[in-house]
């Protein structure tokens, strides 16, 4: 019986913190780090998949280094100039030259954050996908009791599409992990069209951390979609280089959380390449006394001129007792590009709720109505009759 590794760690870091007392810089977790290797269970493997299991080193010469994350981001330090103007809001931090000169030597890449060193020596294999050609079904990796030999689960897969391959993968969590773990690392190379869709119905008791990491070349376009509903507390990551040029990326994520639900998002997108675009909507409802922190990152990097950002995020809040942190940010150090950002919060309008009870439905059933709106309209647009189902299914039980 291995021995439990209890540490408190920080994850989901901002790039580029705030202020300190606003407490949305990171999320701060207490977790059991022993984890055991278990692979998601694939039914059927399409035309132009290829999947197996694999020693994580045997493939470094055909990917590129991922060597930042989304769960794992370590802040960049607060600049050197601004540290009265700091110091004035956050006494009880230490900006000290030492501090600001050791935080240098880290920089922002998740190889030095210490619960990532110490999954990475747990983790001795992948799964290793490879996109080569077009195909229009999905290919479907399924994580549940069956697919759990521990209680704590660690699982990382590689996916490589090739050049001019289309194709797009479905992860689906469901089942009662105590503590589950999935890291995800995407390359699109040149022409590649990729879809990503990942749906988390986990059991209310478990602990979810899910890491999802793009590296797109040129023309490559990249459709992300996650939905997040069960589990007690998910931190999810994205991370997203666009180095290439006119490569794209689109992500929507719909959520519910209820009763004491945490969710702690981290979204970042690096515009290196020209002419590089990306948008990302977040849309979810809150109840009872959940809380949600979304962190959405736009980085305009200097060489990526005629690049353009956006973000969006739109939230209703069911509940006085609920918590809302929205922390949408641009960071730009080149003057050719375009980026914007936005968030709504609010309750359901008194337009809206006179229209639906004018008809019969009483406040509690257009809450609901609104809630399951959020979720069907990115649940649609999966490739997977199944999965939407099973979806629906989980919607009826809320």
């Amino acid at each position: 019986m291995q021995e439990q590794i209890e540490n408190t760690y920080k994850l989901n870091a901002v790039p580029s913190t705030t202020w300190t007392w606003l407490k949305m810089n990171n999320d701060i977790v207490t977790i059991d780090a022993n984890f055991n290797f278990v692979q998601g269970a694939v039914a059927e493997v399409p035309k132009a998949f290829a999947v197996s299991t694999i020693n994580k080193d045997s493939i470094s010469n055909e990917i590129p280094s991922f060597e930042n994350s989304g769960v794992f981001n370590i802040s960049s330090p607060k600049a050197k100039d601004n540290k009265n103007a700091w110091e004035k809001d956050s006494a009880s931090e230490d900006f000290s030259n030492s501090k600001i000169d050791a935080e240098k030597e880290l920089q922002t890449k998740s190889k030095n954050h210490p619960l990532f060193n110490l999954l990475n020596e747990q983790t001795k294999e992948v799964q290793y996908i490879t996109i080569e050609g077009k195909t229009e079904a999905p290919l479907i990796i399924t994580f549940d009791d069956k697919s759990f030999d521990s209680k704590n689960c660690i699982s990382s897969q590689i996916i490589n599409a090739k050049k001019d391959s289309e194709g797009t993968v479905i992860f689906f969590y469901a089942g009662n992990a105590n503590q589950s773990f999935i890291q995800t690392k995407v390359y699109a190379q040149e022409n590649a069209k990729v879809n990503i869709v990942k749906v988390q119905l986990f059991d209310k008791n478990t602990l979810h951390f899910d890491d999802t990491l793009f590296i797109e070349d040129e023309n490559a376009n990249v459709k992300f979609s996650q939905i997040e509903l069960g589990a007690k507390h998910v931190d999810s990551g994205v991370h997203n280089v666009l180095r290439g040029y006119k490569s794209n990326f689109t992500s929507d994520v719909a959520y519910i959380c209820q009763n004491a639900q945490v969710l702690d998002m981290n979204h970042i997108v690096i515009h290196k390449g020209k002419k590089t675009e990306c948008k990302m909507n977040v849309n979810g409802t809150l109840k009872d006394e959940a809380c949600k922190t979304y962190r959405g990152t736009i980085d305009l990097q200097k060489g990526c001129a005629g690049a353009k950002g956006n973000e969006m995020e739109e939230t209703l809040l069911l509940s006085p007792k609920a918590i809302n942190k929205s922390l949408p940010i641009i960071l730009c150090d080149e003057e050719d590009v375009e980026g914007e950002h936005g968030a709504t919060l609010g309750r359901i309008s008194s337009e809206i709720l006179f229209y639906m009870q004018s008809r019969g439905i009483s406040k509690k059933a257009a809450e609901i109505i609104m809630a399951r709106a959020k979720v069907q309209a990115v649940a649609d647009t999966i490739p997977s009759d199944s999965i939407k189902e099973k979806i629906y299914d989980y919607l009826d039980k809320i």
